[in-house]
């Protein structure tokens, strides 16, 4: 059922309409807790918002739910991701934001055995103009060795003065995930804006995820100019987590804080839960 439902989906929106939108609409406790960090080696269905091109190395179907808290409202996503079937590899999802709403499309395949590629399409929606922004993002990640994986993404393919006018540019990222040890994992994520305009274009995120046990997790990250999804801005600060992967489920929560941001704003804190289901 997820093969039929996901593969029409995604060649008839994600060859859809090349306009611009923001840069991430998403991030999952996994994310927020690596600090933004994540590109290189994405987990279960954040390779639909982060890196779709890492769809191909994940083989298995998964829907997940979060739910995310904060001094100025509430956020909700819904995903689903088959990253099984042979033909390409797809997902699907839905972030309820305040003041907006988006739908993340993601495909990708293997050209060899360590190397793939990945296409994704989003459509924003302002909740007050029903007006809709949309955008193309490309995507690689090769595993180099088994200590060593990377990626590239470029997100807002097509920039347009329209698109620059909302704050929307094109994003260059780079991911890697680097594997020291079997209980400890390390993601750094730079990212690069040419037309930015705010600021620094340069900024990074990076983390690290350490396994407690043998389904039991804990991730701390740090960022900086790097995007906040919530406040739909770019800051500074930190993120802590924990996570317990178990046969067929996951759950995850997460603190994220921004000590400082681009809007201004000062301090804020986010409580994020998710729980996955993966088969």
């Amino acid at each position: 059922m997820m093969k039929n439902l996901l593969t029409p989906l995604v060649i008839f929106l994600g060859i859809g309409l090349f306009g611009t939108a923001f840069a991430v609409e998403y991030q999952s406790p996994r994310t927020l807790a690596l600090g933004g960090a994540g590109r290189g080696a994405p987990l279960l269905t954040d390779a639909i918002y982060l890196n779709p091109s890492y769809s191909s190395f994940v083989t298995s179907y998964s829907l997940a739910g979060s739910y995310l808290w904060f001094d100025q409202g509430r956020n909700y996503n819904l995903s689903v991701q088959d990253s099984r079937t042979e033909m390409f590899q797809a997902g699907l999802g839905y972030t309820k934001r305040e003041g907006s709403r988006a739908i993340n499309i993601g495909a990708s395949k293997n050209v060899v055995d360590r190397l793939g590629v990945g296409i994704g399409t989003k459509f924003v929606i302002d909740d007050a103009t029903n007006d809709t922004s949309s955008s193309l993002l490309i995507s690689s990640s090769f595993i180099a060795t088994e200590w060593m994986y990377s990626s590239l993404v470029i997100d807002n393919l097509f920039e347009s003065d329209s698109g620059k006018a909302k704050g929307l540019y094109r994003n260059f990222y780079l991911g890697f995930k680097f594997i020291p040890t079997k209980e400890v994992q390390i993601y750094v994520d730079p990212v690069y804006t040419p037309s930015w305009p705010y600021g620094n274009k340069a900024g990074f995120s990076a983390g690290i995820e350490f396994a407690l046990m043998a389904d039991f997790y804990l991730r701390t990250g740090k960022f900086v100019d790097a995007e906040v999804a919530y406040l739909n801005t770019r800051g500074n600060g930190w993120g802590i987590g924990v996570g317990w992967l178990g046969p067929k489920v996951d759950f995850e929560f997460a603190l994220h804080r921004v000590s400082s941001n681009q809007l201004g704003t000062g301090y804020h804190s986010a409580h994020t839960a998710s729980m996955t289901i993966f088969f």
